[in-house]
């Protein structure tokens, strides 16, 4: 019995020191993709991770498609038509201005959300290599 107690006080005077490992660094950017369906009622979050992209993106390339004709006007103030082999709509690209941020964070949730929720009018929105913006805004892919 003596020495389960000399073992409990020295298990108690050990467990006493102890302290915390250090923790790493962690990279506080996620790269997993974000989702918004049909609960998410407003786009003020969609708008966020977008006004969080714009802050370093130096280009953009906008998909719209071939009926989105209001959408593909006002993408033509801020870029140029691309190139495409995509026959069922237009590519707009242009370089990130402070006046393409403001069109972009502008923007009202669209009401058509019978097809999707959309969180924005334009089909597809890229900044640089990283950021995606699919499907009208309801499928993020932040990148790195």
């Amino acid at each position: 019995m003596k020495d389960m107690n000399e073992l409990e006080k020295l298990l108690t005077s050990l467990v006493g020191e102890l302290k915390p490992a250090p923790l790493e660094p962690v990279d506080s950017v996620s790269t997993d993709p974000i989702y918004f369906d049909y609960t998410e009622k407003g786009n003020t979050r969609w708008l966020n991770l977008m006004a969080d992209a714009l802050k370093n993106a130096k280009t953009f390339e906008i998909h719209c498609w071939n009926e989105e004709t209001e959408e593909i006007a006002l993408a033509l103030k801020y870029g140029k038509l691309k190139e495409s082999a995509w026959t069922y709509g237009k590519i707009i690209t242009g370089e990130v201005t402070p006046e393409f941020i403001e069109m972009i964070l502008s923007q009202p949730k669209p009401t058509d959300i019978e097809a999707a929720n959309k969180m924005t009018p334009f089909f597809n929105v890229f900044l640089d290599d990283h950021f995606q913006s699919c499907h009208w805004g309801t499928e993020i892919y932040p990148g790195e």
